[in-house]
């Protein structure tokens, strides 16, 4: 894959991508030039046919036109298969150069707005690509080139051009009225497919706990309902569509006999030729034959129209990262300057003010009731989601600065959800680097605690676990996605929720690994609401509705924390007593 362009100001990225293909369409456009001209071969044979040879009774005259047409007929051929192999090979190429970054937009808008999973910029750059394939592009390739066939029907006779221009003016405006009508239609169409797929996709996604709770039948009839609103909006497309097809193609034929009609008339007066009237009606096809196609490929023009202009504005509203300068591997000092943040499309600040330090080798545990920010805060330290006000610095360094290439790899990090994907467990330990060395992955499944798991399993590293881990465990994906947060030693590692699906076995072995990492003095952060795994923690981080509570070596909060429960233990007492003396 090529990376993007660099884009130049106030220029469309995806503008740009094309403009890198001009070279190729002169050439396309030069091919549709021999091609429009050698489609006069067959009405310039039937007028010779017709007007010479039938009048001569010559056959070697015949012999030789139809020879002349052989050769023609093959080099039409000819030239219309490199055309559109040339436009599949454009259409493979633009989007080989944007690939990367549709995708990554896609990711990004993802994680701006984790509630709609969507991959729209990929989905919109696979429409453009169908469409320049399509027989719809080289019908615009071949319209400049029609003057052509006017300019012959002119030859002919001034009647025989101007039936053809007026035919083309009709049909010029069902296509304009075809745009107006149908383009709403075309957009609801588009929209209720997406919605429909995206609801039968998180159906799909989730068909354990849909059939265990029951719940098949009550969010199959909720889909039914969006398949059926998507199918009528596409119903009332089709109709408008095929509509305007048939009309236009019912005017073509008509257009094409009432040239015969001026042609016979004409010859009877003695103005034409048998000939010419055959021609002519034959000329006049290929003449409005571009506008033909572009009504009968309208949905798939006006589609590739939004999905041009959607692709558009995302690749220019995401910015591509910059080139940065490499910085000093971490080594784990982290600082959290009055930060406030909040999970994406949050209206207001869910995280308020924080502050605290940690230094290398310090364990840090979060905690606090549920909704209180932990994995809020956990996503901030490792960069995935942005503060909206404040910093977080690791080693001096805020985490803006660093090269996402760069960061990624020197950081652990379990979420809450484990997240694995498909592959095998080598894959997913390695994070799916291609020259990951087989000893670096049975280490981090080592210090992890999962070696003599992964051996157990039938094929041990090489083991397929299914899309986000579905063949395994809840405890074997969680002790994996642990494994993958150690692997490559990172000095700096975020835990969240790590003992949450672990059996005693797994929870030993986090405890050894939460040793493991002390001794190499990385730092750790926790998110844990179990007290057992808190006696590794030097520090604990108490959060309650977003704010920080407490901060502090572990048994100072503790004692504090104890404190707090006594001073609300004896509030409540003194009104349990008034509420007994009143009855």
């Amino acid at each position: 894959m090529t990376s993007a362009p660099p884009r130049t100001p106030h220029t469309s990225e995806l503008r740009q991508a094309m403009t890198h293909l001009k070279g190729v369409f002169a050439g396309l456009g030069v091919f549709s030039f021999f091609v429009s001209l050698l489609m006069l071969t067959g009405p310039l044979y039937m007028l010779q046919v017709y007007d010479r040879v039938l009048a001569s009774g010559s056959i070697p005259t015949l012999v030789a036109l139809t020879v002349m047409v052989l050769v023609l007929y093959a080099a039409l051929g000819f030239l219309e298969w490199i055309r559109n192999s040339v436009f599949a090979s454009v259409g493979s190429r633009l989007e080989d150069e944007l690939a990367d970054r549709a995708l990554s937009v896609s990711l990004n808008q993802s994680l701006a707005d984790p509630g709609r999973r969507q991959t729209r910029a990929l989905q919109n750059l696979r429409v453009i690509r169908r469409f320049v394939a399509s027989p719809a592009l080289p019908a615009f390739f071949d319209a400049p080139w029609t003057p052509i066939f006017f300019i012959a029907l002119f030859m002919m006779h001034w009647i025989f051009g101007a039936w053809a221009i007026f035919g083309a003016l009709v049909l010029i405006g069902l296509t304009t009225i075809n745009q107006a009508v149908s383009g709403k239609a075309i957009a609801a169409a588009e929209e209720g497919d997406r919605k429909a797929q995206s609801s039968a996709d998180e159906l799909s996604q989730n068909v354990e706990v849909i059939d265990a709770l029951g719940m098949r039948a009550a969010l199959l009839g909720r889909w039914r309902t969006t398949l059926d609103e998507a199918d009528s909006a596409s119903v009332r497309s089709a109709r408008s569509g095929t509509a305007f097809t048939s009309g236009t193609k019912a005017f073509r034929l008509f257009l094409q006999s009432a040239m015969l009609g001026l042609g016979a008339w004409l010859s009877i007066i003695g103005q034409s030729t048998p000939g010419a009237m055959i021609a002519a009606s034959i000329i006049m096809g290929r003449a409005i034959a571009p506008i033909e196609q572009c009504v009968g490929q309208w949905r798939s023009i006006v589609t590739a129209r939004r999905s041009w202009m959607a692709l558009s504005a995302a690749l220019d509203a995401d910015e591509p990262a910059s080139e940065r300068m490499r910085l000093n591997d971490i080594k784990g000092a982290l600082a959290v300057e009055d930060l406030s943040a909040g999970p994406p499309r949050a209206t207001r600040p869910f995280l308020k003010r924080l502050n605290f330090k940690l230094q290398p080798s310090q364990t840090l545990g979060v905690i606090g009731p549920s909704a209180s920010g932990k994995s809020t805060l956990s996503m901030l330290l490792v960069g995935a989601w942005k503060p909206l006000g404040g910093t977080v610095r690791l080693d001096g360094a805020d985490l803006s600065a660093w090269d996402p290439g760069e960061l990624g790899p020197q950081l652990g990090f379990l979420p809450q959800r484990v997240n694995l994907f498909s592959g095998t467990v080598r894959e997913n330990i390695a994070r799916f680097q291609s020259d990951a060395k087989p000893e670096a992955v049975i280490e981090a499944a080592m210090a992890a605690g999962c070696h003599e798991m992964i051996l157990q399993l039938h094929e041990a590293y090489d083991t397929e676990i299914g899309s986000g881990g579905a063949y395994l465990s809840a405890g074997q994906q969680q002790r994996i996605g642990l494994a993958r947060a150690l692997y490559g030693q990172p000095n700096f590692i975020v835990l969240d929720e790590p003992n949450a699906n672990l059996d005693s076995a797994g929870d030993e072995a986090l405890q050894q690994a939460l040793l493991g990492l002390k001794r190499r003095v990385a730092t750790t952060v926790i998110v844990s609401h179990r007290p057992a795994i808190l006696s590794q923690c030097d520090c604990l981080l108490v959060l309650d509705q977003g704010e920080q509570r407490l901060f502090g070596p572990r048994q100072e909060v503790m004692n504090r924390l104890a404190e707090l429960r006594q001073k609300a233990a004896g509030q409540v007492t003194p009104l349990r007593q008034q509420e007994s003396a009143h009855g």
